[in-house]
């Protein structure tokens, strides 16, 4: 199955144009909004923008929901983990389709999207910062077997929001920062 792949210009991925590596034209851009002062600042919203001017998906951060084509739906009715220790998620969206969700850190930090009978949908590959070399950017993977537009956007804000609580989590925890450093010297 063959991919396209798209380079995100930031690594600040709610803030980003998602450029395709064959073409020249731009595919996605996110925007967020945030509400306060720049250090005590919180999401509120991020758009999920394509280059047809189609309706924006979006992740409202406060309400805990997931909007595509003007259907939302909450988190709690798109997302499950199954067992205590499982590090993987389960999304659905569609009534037919359940997508399973798994993040590699060992793997230079890729996320991974399975279709319910386990073919890869999409990866993405966040910021890898190393030190003596330059830093890449983060990278997003879609299988041209994903036809339908909102299918395609649903993978997106899958992708956005597990990268984005990620983040977040390592930030809660600091020496988790310097495990994941240590783990991109090797």
């Amino acid at each position: 199955m063959s991919f396209t792949t798209f380079t995100l210009d930031s690594p600040k991925i709610l803030k980003s144009t998602f450029t395709p590596d064959v073409e020249d034209d731009v595919e996605y851009t996110t925007t967020t909004t945030v509400n306060g002062a720049k250090k005590r600042s919180s999401r509120q919203v991020t758009y999920l923008r394509g280059a047809p001017e189609t309706a924006n998906s979006i992740i409202d951060w406060k309400r805990n929901t997931f909007e595509i084509s003007g259907m939302k739906r909450h988190m709690s009715d798109v997302r499950t983990k199954r067992g205590a220790f499982s590090s993987t998620r389960y999304w659905t969206w569609f009534d037919a389709e359940e997508y399973k969700v798994k993040y590699e850190a060992e793997m230079d930090k890729t996320w991974t999207v399975f279709s319910y009978d386990g073919s890869v949908l999409a990866t993405f590959t966040s910021t890898v910062h190393r030190m003596f070399h330059n830093s890449s950017m983060p990278v997003l993977s879609l299988s041209e077997g994903i036809a339908d537009e909102d299918e395609r956007r649903f993978i997106i804000l899958i992708l956005l929001y597990s990268e984005t609580k990620r983040l977040e989590s390592v930030r809660e925890r600091p020496l988790a920062v310097f495990g994941d450093f240590l783990g991109n010297l090797s």
